[in-house]
């Protein structure tokens, strides 16, 4: 079997929008341990999406999953894959250098992210010719309503803060699971988060990109009796936040090594004064240690501000080659995109 597969495209019924009735959706749902919640999931979004393809990647789930799966997709057209390294960005990842879609639609296993709400995201999504929609859980309220550990609100909100503030974007849900995604998007993207933190990618890439993202608030239903969340609070929010700002480096350089720069020559000056007014005072320096930390932050702030130059301008330069391909795949699936809509009677 090939790597790469193009959908088979089926004429669907008389579709809930015209915008949306001959374009090529690709449904992707990472599985780990959702016997209860997946075969509701399967039929909820098949229903929905009648024309689309759905991509089930089980993740070395422990019960009865893949074989749930496996004898629902029998005889359709629908895929069921298996990927052996654990982690939720791993299974997206090969879920999407599989199929060729015009739209993606990313949903978690566990029957919480309601396929109505995802149909009416797709739509505006290809309305409006955005980038990504994100299923936003909290703003109405529908994520408090049956999130039942507490700490995995609070910490949903801590992280929407400090990544709107790494993307230099403000976000209301950046864990949300549910996200629709255009082509152009998806190519954009080479998946680098193994697990959680793959929503946070997302976002962070968005915000390279200068995407053009929307959040809709949608429902959220409560899990499934016996169906338990996989993200640990504490753990997996960790590796968040480091995966956050490792890519804020690696995406802003000069914003963060010139932070820190900055800090380091106030330290050095507010050292070094007191070194010279000393001097002046006592015509003797009596400090020799902080004369030496104030001249040793002084050169690892310098170097850092240089270095952050010279990484931002190679950066930039490369954000902005990232940004025109971008660009002519977005120019291209629009293009496409209008040409199905000039078909319809």
């Amino acid at each position: 079997m090939s790597d790469c597969h193009t959908l088979e495209w089926v004429q669907p019924a008389p579709p809930e929008s015209v915008a949306s009735a001959m374009v090529k959706i690709c449904i992707v749902i990472p599985a780990y341990n959702e016997e209860h919640a997946i075969a509701d999931t399967v039929e909820d979004y098949a229903a929905h999406f009648p024309d689309a393809v759905m991509v089930v990647v089980d993740n070395n789930s422990k019960d009865r999953t893949h074989a749930i799966v496996e004898e629902h997709f029998r005889g359709t057209r629908h895929l069921l894959l298996k990927e052996t390294a654990q982690g939720k960005g791993r299974a997206v990842k090969k879920a999407l250098s599989r199929l060729v879609a015009d739209v993606y639609i990313m949903v978690d296993a566990d029957h919480t992210y309601p396929a109505t709400d995802a149909r009416r995201l797709c739509d505006e999504l290809i309305r409006e010719r955005l980038d990504m929609v994100v299923g936003d859980r909290v703003s109405h309220g529908a994520y408090d309503k049956q999130n039942t550990r507490s700490f995995h609100g609070f910490g949903n909100r801590v992280l929407t803060q400090l990544i709107s503030f790494l993307a230099n974007k403000r976000y209301s849900d950046v864990l949300s699971g549910m996200r629709i995604m255009s082509r152009p998007f998806v190519d954009l993207l080479d998946v680098q988060s193994h697990g959680f933190q793959l929503e946070t990618e997302l976002n962070v890439i968005a915000a390279y990109a200068k995407a053009d993202v929307r959040e809709v608030p949608i429902d959220y239903r409560a899990r499934k009796e016996d169906s338990e969340s996989k993200l640990d609070t504490f753990r997996d929010g960790a590796r968040i936040v480091m995966f956050a700002i490792l890519n804020a480096i690696a995406f802003y350089p000069f914003v963060i090594f010139g932070a820190v720069g900055a800090l380091c020559l106030l330290i050095s000056l507010v050292w070094g004064l007191f070194v010279i007014s000393t001097y002046l005072q006592l015509g003797a320096v009596p400090y020799i240690a902080t004369t030496i930390a104030a001249a040793t932050f002084g050169m690892i702030g310098l170097q850092s501000i240089t270095s952050g130059l010279i990484l931002g301008i190679i950066g930039g330069d490369r954000r902005r080659a990232t940004i025109a391909d971008f660009l002519k795949g977005r120019r291209e699936w629009n293009e496409r995109l209008d040409a199905l809509e000039a078909e319809q009677p």
